[in-house]
């Protein structure tokens, strides 16, 4: 299976996979009384995924004797639906897999336990701080950390070199970006770059330029200076055609498609996609190298975060969290992370050599799997889980593309997009 990058923030993940790690269990666990089930959902795992969850349980249950564990596997299409329909009939089950986004849905309507109130201090140490942060919502922590994404840059070594530019030097920050896309259109005549709309990404992209998006009290933060610069970068782009029209209708897919196709000098995506350059376009492969993620003026880097939750409907909450807690463990994230090539939320597997280490004749992917790793600490969902997610990221769209077209101007489509974001509240 393969994981898009725009899937895994906002979504599931289809997976890139390498060896199996087993699970560890930590300790010995307080024997249970009587017969307790519980119901894990997750999202495409199945069936790369089966002997790693298969070993999971099984050690989740000898440390807990009298447990008993369903796991459920959902397609993406489907978790939504039923997750909701589920809620709603009161048959949801006791832990599920989501991301931020999907489950502030649920965390809005009060459906899911508050973490804060049911784990340790010591516990939720474990976790990177600025990772543990995507699952929290108006005071409440809806949900644990699990697997997280950080992008990478990939770029082809050729293209830089055909445009004049150093490919020992790719850009590291958007004006940096702006730039090469001017030469790279200009000797090559091919695109530098392409962020999609199709998720978060133009939007993330924006705030690592400086934009807020929402002050303190949830009103548009985006109506001011570094707003309107942040919405004429993408129009000057689009202006200039040093971006693909595609920016307005495609996804990321399109994006992996021009680059493998060397229509497109960076990537701008997960590590694991440099797996799907090489088993589709081996010379494009070849051609390319890794770099740290590209940012804005404010050097933040963004993260895409999974994690699990436990809704307060489950019969049996305490078993619930102590599961959730054990999947997402340091042990067991080490070992998931090998399997699905993500990163640990936890401090101390991303620690392992795993992530930290490069020999001689390691590949570009080992390469990205260890830029990626070593942003951990400083990357955060740019994002925010806030009420209306959907409806913000839409109006600012919406605006942002009729700027683009010049059916706006940029002051007259960002005023527009805070003045409907504001109505709504």
């Amino acid at each position: 299976m393969q994981i898009s990058r725009r899937k895994f923030v906002q979504t599931s993940s289809l997976f890139l996979l390498g060896a199996c790690g087993a699970p560890v269990i930590e300790q010995a666990g307080q024997k249970i009384s009587g017969s307790q089930k519980i119901v894990f959902w997750t999202m495409q795992l199945k069936p790369s995924f089966d002997r790693y969850m298969t070993d999971a349980i099984e050690a989740f249950v000898k440390q807990n004797p009298g447990a008993e564990v369903e796991w459920v596997d959902i397609p993406w299409g489907e978790m939504e639906n039923k997750i909701l329909t589920s809620i709603a009939a009161k048959t949801a089950p006791d832990v599920v897999n989501l991301n931020p986004q999907f489950a502030t849905k649920l965390a809005e309507k009060k459906a899911l336990v508050d973490m804060q109130t049911m784990i340790s201090d010591a516990d939720r140490s474990i976790y990177f701080p600025n990772i543990w942060k995507a699952n929290q919502l108006e005071g409440t922590t809806f949900g644990l950390p699990w697997y997280v994404s950080t992008d990478v840059t990939i770029y082809n070594r050729d293209l830089f070199k055909q445009a004049g530019l150093d490919p020992n030097r790719p850009p590291k920050t958007f004006a940096e970006l702006a730039t090469a896309a001017t030469q790279i259109k200009a000797k090559t005549g091919k695109y530098a770059f392409m962020l999609t709309m199709d998720g978060g990404q133009v939007l993330e992209a924006m705030v690592q330029m400086g934009m807020t998006l929402l002050t303190p009290d949830a009103k548009a933060g985006f109506n001011d200076a570094a707003g309107k610069a942040a919405f004429q970068y993408w129009v000057d782009l689009f202006d200039r055609k040093l971006i693909p029209r595609e920016i307005l209708t495609e996804g990321h897919r399109k994006a992996i498609e021009l680059y493998q196709a060397g229509e497109l000098a960076v990537l701008l995506t997960g590590p694991q996609f440099l797996k799907l350059v090489t088993q589709n376009a081996p010379d494009i492969a070849k051609a390319s190298d890794v770099s740290v993620q590209i940012s804005g003026s404010t050097g933040k880097k963004s993260a895409a975060v999974m994690n699990v939750v436990v809704p307060t409907s489950s019969k049996n909450v305490d078993l619930a969290v102590k599961f959730a807690l054990f999947i997402t463990n340091d042990q067991n994230q080490l070992s998931f992370s090998k399997v699905e090539n993500s990163l640990p939320s936890t401090l101390k597997s991303s620690t392992d050599q795993y992530f930290t280490y490069l020999s001689k004749d390691s590949s570009s992917s080992d390469k990205a799997r260890v830029i990626s790793a070593s942003q951990l600490s400083q990357s955060e969902v740019l994002i925010p889980p806030v009420k209306d997610l959907e409806k913000l990221r839409k109006i600012i769209y919406e605006e942002l593309q009729l700027a683009m077209l010049k059916q706006k101007t940029t002051d007259i489509a960002i005023a527009s997009a805070a003045e409907r974001w504001n109505s709504l509240a």
